[in-house]
C-alpha cells in the first residue's frame, strides 16, 4: 500500500508521498496548488505502477484519478464533496466525467448513491459501502437508566465547523438551562469556530455546563464516549456519519438532525430521536422528551449496537471493499 497525499500529511504506517507544497496542512489555504499536486501524483503513480488506485473525495482525489488516467480506479465519495459539488455549475459536469471514468464509485450512504445516479452514472459501478467503525475498539458499555433528577451527560464529536451547526446545540442547551435541567455538555473536536463558540457559551452563562476538549486522539475517544449518556449532532448535511456510528456502537442514545443520512440509521422514537434541522426548540424538546420517557433508551442501546455490527463493522466492510478490488483487478 502506498499513500499519496495532495497536501502535507502526517506519516502513515505505509510509504507516504507528499505531492503538495510546503510542510504544514491547512483546510483553508493552498487549494490553488492542487493542479500542480495532481500532476506530481500522476508522475508518481506511473512510477509506482500499482494494481489499483483508490481515490478519496471526488473533488480532490477523484479529479486526480481522472488526470492520472489509471485503470482500475475506485472513487470514494464521502458526502460534502458530492452534496455541494452537484449544486455547482462548474463541478457538476466535472463530477459526471470523474464518475464515468471510474471503474467503481464507492458511496458511503444511499443518499449519495441517489445523487450519483442523478448524474446519469451506470448503477452497476456504484457500491454503497461505508468505511464503518472498529466495533471492538468502540465496545459497548452498559449504562444505568437516566433519572429525571440526575445530571445528564451529552457529547458531540463533530468538528467545530459551520456545516455541523453547533450553535443550534448551544441554543438548545440554553433552553434546558432556563428550565432548570441539570446537564453537562462536552464538545470533543477542534475547528475554526472554537473561539466563537466559547464566547457564545460565556454570553449564555453556561461556562459550568459546557466544556471543550479540543482535538482528541481517536484512541482516547471510546473511553470519552463511554462517560456520556446522549450523543448530539445538528449537522445540516452529511454522508454516513462515523461519529454517529461510534456513539451507537458504544451505547449512547443519539439525538440527531432529521436529514436523510441520519434517518437511514435512526428511526425516530425507536432507536433514537430526530430533531428538525436548525431548530433549537425542537432539539431541546427531544432532550426533555427523553427525560420523560427514559424507557426508550434501554431498547435503543442493544438495537443500535447490533445495527452497527451488522451493517457498519469496519472489518466486514473492508473485506467487501477488498472483494471489489480483486474483481476489478481480475477484469
Amino acid at each position: 500500500m502506498h499513500f499519496v497525499c495532495l497536501s502535507p500529511s502526517p506519516e502513515r504506517d505505509v510509504p507516504t508521498y507528499n505531492t503538495g507544497f510546503g510542510t504544514t496542512y491547512s483546510r483553508t489555504q493552498g487549494k490553488w496548488k492542487y493542479p500542480l499536486s495532481m500532476l506530481r501524483a500522476r508522475k508518481l503513480i506511473r512510477k509506482i505502477q500499482p494494481d489499483i488506485v483508490h481515490a478519496h473525495y471526488a473533488t480532490s482525489g477523484g479529479l486526480t484519478a481522472l488526470i492520472c488516467g489509471f485503470h482500475p480506479s475506485v472513487i470514494t465519495v464521502h458526502g460534502s464533496d458530492l452534496i455541494n459539488g452537484i449544486k455547482s455549475n462548474l463541478w457538476r459536469p466535472i463530477l459526471k466525467r470523474i464518475f464515468n471514468f471510474a471503474d467503481c464509485v464507492n458511496v458511503v450512504s444511499k443518499e449519495l448513491s441517489e445523487l450519483a445516479l442523478s448524474l446519469g452514472i451506470n448503477s452497476d459501478k456504484i457500491k454503497v459501502i461505508t468505511p464503518g467503525v472498529d466495533t471492538q475498539k468502540f465496545a459497548f458499555v452498559e449504562k444505568s437508566q437516566i433519572q429525571k433528577d440526575q445530571k445528564i451527560k451529552l457529547i458531540c464529536t463533530r468538528r467545530l465547523e459551520s456545516v455541523f451547526d453547533h450553535f443550534t446545540i448551544l441554543k438548545a442547551l440554553s433552553i434546558l438551562k432556563e428550565k432548570k435541567i441539570d446537564f453537562q455538555m462536552t464538545f470533543a473536536g477542534d475547528g475554526s469556530l472554537l473561539n466563537e463558540m466559547k464566547d457564545s457559551v460565556n454570553s449564555l452563562r453556561m461556562d459550568n455546563n459546557v466544556s471543550f476538549l479540543g482535538k482528541v486522539s481517536h484512541d482516547d475517544l471510546p473511553a470519552i464516549l463511554a462517560e456520556h449518556d446522549i450523543y448530539l449532532s445538528a449537522s445540516l448535511w452529511d454522508g454516513t456519519s462515523l461519529s454517529l456510528l461510534e456513539a451507537m456502537s458504544v451505547g449512547l442514545f443519539p439525538i440527531v438532525s432529521d436529514i436523510k443520512s441520519n434517518s437511514t440509521w435512526i428511526q425516530n422514537e425507536s432507536n433514537g430521536l430526530l430533531h428538525k434541522v436548525s431548530s433549537a426548540e425542537d432539539l431541546a424538546n427531544c432532550i426533555m422528551k427523553l427525560l420523560d420517557k427514559p424507557e426508550i433508551i434501554q431498547k435503543a442501546f442493544i438495537e443500535n449496537r447490533q445495527k452497527v455490527i451488522e451493517e457498519a463493522d469496519r472489518k466486514t466492510n473492508m473485506e467487501l471493499l477488498e472483494s471489489v478490488y480483486k474483481n476489478l483487478i481480475n477484469k
